[in-house]
């Protein structure tokens, strides 16, 4: 009888185990940051909750300003970026600097 209880339980708790392995996580909030001048566009993250990307969001945007950044528009998203910083003059200039010999 003690077997079988212990085997319930092993059972249960591996169901639970594949369960989590196996459901969907969403991804976590970011805090996009789009300039034009100079053209990029920054994420900051992750957080676990929207409050905390929100309340972290003016420090990011007062630090790029602080840069010399103009026309900024920023936004809290759920993503997984594959990139933290995406600058266009960037890849003009590893381009540029690949084709010197």
């Amino acid at each position: 009888m003690i077997g079988l209880g212990l085997f319930l339980i092993y059972f249960i708790l591996a169901c639970f185990l594949v369960y989590y392995l196996r459901s969907p996580r969403k991804p976590s909030w970011w805090v996009k940051v789009v300039t034009q001048s100079p053209v990029c566009t920054y994420y900051f993250g992750p957080f676990d909750s929207l409050a905390e990307a929100e309340s972290r969001q003016p420090e990011y945007i007062e630090d790029i300003k602080e840069e010399g950044a103009a026309e900024i528009i920023s936004q809290i998203q759920r993503c997984q970026p594959q990139q933290l910083t995406i600058c266009e003059d960037e890849d003009e200039e590893e381009l540029i600097e690949s084709l010197r010999f």
